[in-house]
């Protein structure tokens, strides 16, 4: 995964520490980082809709960075 990619990442997550998808997408990155075994089907699936409601282009192309690091 790309390192700008967990900055933008990791910069929405401090932006919106209260907000679900930012507590989700910190978990996210953390696991992105330590890389122990294959996460949950449910977080691929949440995962994906983020992406997929993601307006951000930039935001995007991170969320599908850390998508395919984390499900190949």
């Amino acid at each position: 995964m790309n390192e700008d990619s967990r900055i933008i990442i990791e910069e929405y997550c401090r932006a919106h520490r209260q907000a679900k998808k930012g507590d989700f997408l910190g978990d996210m990155v953390k696991m992105a980082y330590k890389k122990k075994g294959e996460p949950e089907e449910w977080r691929a699936v949440r995962l994906e809709q983020y992406i997929s409601k993601e307006e951000d282009p930039e935001m995007k192309k991170a969320l599908e960075e850390l998508n395919a690091f984390l499900f190949g």
